[in-house]
């Protein structure tokens, strides 16, 4: 879980370090005071984009640390100990992300102190936690992404207990979807090479005598690799050849041809210490260096002489290194900017024309692998169909299940499976990419109404009730240890915003939730509850969390919560009631509507 969340310097939050515990955390305060900005931090610490312009203004850099206490077989360990990260010891192991934005300067991460890259950062940390904001539910409005929730509960219930045959089944289509999706590609691949052979004749003909023309010049110069780094070289030191005989004649004589030479005077060195060794030994080894350095002179004159013989400036041969230097740099840029992609786009072009060329062979080749493939992909895509007409149906009643918790129990709600839109067609079947169906989440909110697309029926309430619902459906089959609830909760009020916190709360007991709200009902569950403020101080606006440990603190902001600016004796002792509530079992449903809660809690307080 996330224990501990820290910021510094970021939008209007000067320093802030918020302490998080298991269960429900929520975060309460006005509109605006910064609540959502722990969560943007959040998103950070989970690979998100970070820019120099979130900094606050003076400040030089921003800073956000999240530290994680996880178990020590967490996946998480073992994606960062393949990308180099060291894995911590013992069965429990923290887990500390640091995300730095400097001005002027690019940002940098950082993972238990070993610096990373955001694209490590976002792939190690998949799974730590889930970010629900409060537009989200938006997402449940596009039927392009209810197939992937439909996957989500088949596939995950594949982990349900051993011998669960149903759940057994529905696990099995994993492997299936993954061995579908490669041979579709592969089908895929084949078809549009298909298609591209029995184009236009007139078109493919046209696109051989390019590929001939490319060809014959790039043939005719036939480049290798490393020739234009060769022949800059040369051309070089044919430009400069009668400046590198000077310099090698001056060397030469400098080192060993003329009188007082460096050799010369060496060997006058060496001469002089003979004799003097003869009597004191300690200058046998200057002498044998200096016996050595006039070998070295003598060999080095030798070879630059040889050299200032051989190097010569020949205008022809400098002619034709410049003309075949200029046409293999136009061949470079004309195919890709470098000689090397020439060369690489000769092969590519070979290849390529020697399919148009035998189009009518590969054209039957074509016909044999796209019906085996065929064959194999409508067998898997039929496989698919099967496991998710059965978890739509479950996965529907899952969900129903749910909202009846949340004062839509008289609420349908339906999975409907239909063809891909676009695909490849073969058998008398659309396959696309994902399978031969697409998901598209129906429900009637109303009795005798039939279920239609979301967009169409569902309000603002009902669309965070139907997400928390899906969420809590596939949370029994969801490995993350952390919720995050960014006000999921708008556009709901009473007492179906009392059951919404009811669900929050049951969620959190088997992982942590933290929550940002603005309903008392909500709040009134929370196991830590920490108070969000802007406030003023030295002329500069800055938010401060508190968290609210006293059972009056407590009261207080939820009462402000009900009342507002103005918190009377009555709204605290009606904040009293409504924590009082969310403390007992919940009350059953009478006519399908829950009691007010703050009411019924307090007529049972009064009975005893």
């Amino acid at each position: 879980m996330l224990t501990t969340l820290r910021i510094s310097g970021l939008a209007v939050v000067d320093a802030v370090e918020v302490r998080f515990g298991p269960g429900l955390n929520v975060l309460t305060g006005e509109t605006g005071a910064g609540k959502s900005i722990l969560v943007n931090a959040l998103h950070l610490v989970l690979g998100g984009r970070m820019t120099a312009d979130i900094l606050r203004e003076g400040a030089d850099e921003a800073l956000v640390e999240a530290l994680f206490e996880l178990p020590g077989s967490h996946p998480v360990f073992g994606r960062l100990e393949a990308a180099g990260v060291p894995r911590p010891a013992g069965e429990t192991a923290e887990l500390l992300v640091r995300r730095v934005a400097a001005r002027g300067g690019r940002g940098r991460a950082f993972v238990n102190g070993s610096l990373c890259t955001v694209s490590m950062l976002e792939t190690a940390l998949r799974g730590v936690v889930d970010i629900s904001g409060q537009h989200e539910h938006v997402s449940l409005l596009d039927p392009a992404t209810h197939l992937e929730l439909l996957d989500a509960f088949a596939l995950r219930d594949g982990a349900a207990e051993p011998g669960d045959g149903e759940s057994q089944a529905m696990g099995d289509a994993e492997p299936t979807l993954l061995r579908y999706r490669a041979v579709h590609a592969a089908l895929a691949a084949l078809v549009r090479e298909r298609d591209a052979l029995v184009a236009d004749e007139g078109e493919r003909a046209r696109r051989a005598d390019y590929l001939r023309f490319q060809l014959k010049e790039l043939a005719a110069a036939d480049p290798r690799p490393g020739e234009l780094e060769a022949l800059e070289s040369e051309r070089r030191v044919l430009a400069s050849a009668e400046k590198l005989r000077e310099a090698a004649h001056s060397a030469e004589g400098l080192a060993y041809g003329e009188e007082g030479s460096a050799s010369e005077r060496v060997g006058q060195a060496a001469r002089a210490l003979a004799e003097a060794s003869l009597l004191d030994r300690r200058l046998e080894a200057p002498l044998g260096l200096l016996r050595s350095a006039a070998v070295e002179l003598e060999e080095a004159g030798r070879e630059l002489g040889r050299y200032a013989e051989l190097v010569g400036g020949d205008p022809e041969r400098l002619a034709e290194v410049e003309d075949r230097h200029e046409h293999l740099r136009a061949l470079a840029r004309k195919h890709g900017g470098s000689l090397e992609s020439a060369i690489a786009r000769r092969a590519e072009m070979e290849a390529e024309l020697a399919r148009l060329s035998g189009g009518g062979d590969r054209l039957k080749e074509l016909a044999g692998e796209i019906e085996a493939r065929g064959k194999e992909a409508v067998r898997l895509a039929g496989a698919l169909t099967r496991a998710r007409a059965e978890a739509a149906r479950d996965f529907a009643a899952a969900v129903r299940r749910e909202l009846e918790g949340l004062a839509m129990g008289r609420c349908r709600l339906e999975v409907e499976l239909l063809p891909p839109e676009g695909g490849i067609e073969l058998g008398g079947k659309v396959l696309g990419p994902h399978g031969a169906e697409r998901a598209e989440i129906l429900i009637a909110p109303n009795p005798g109404e039939p279920p239609r697309p979301l967009a169409r029926i569902a309000s603002g309430g009902e669309l965070s009730r139907v997400l928390l619902a899906v969420k809590r459906t596939l949370a029994r089959r969801d490995p993350v240890a952390t919720y995050v609830f960014d006000e999921v909760d708008a556009g709901i009020g009473g007492a179906v915003a009392e059951a919404m916190g009811r669900v929050l709360s049951d969620v959190s007991k088997g992982r942590q939730v933290i929550c940002v709200t603005h309903l008392p009902q909500v709040a009134a569950f929370a196991d830590r509850h920490h108070r969000v403020e802007k406030r003023v101080a030295g002329g500069r606006t800055q938010t401060t969390v508190s968290l609210l440990e006293a059972d009056e603190d407590r009261r207080r902001e939820v009462a402000r919560m009900m009342a507002g600016v103005t918190v009377t004796a009555s709204a605290i002792e009606h904040a009293a009631a409504l924590i009082q509530a969310a403390r007992l079992p919940p009350l059953p449903v009478e006519k399908g509507r829950r009691a007010v809660p703050a009411r019924a809690a307090a007529r049972r307080l009064r009975a005893g």
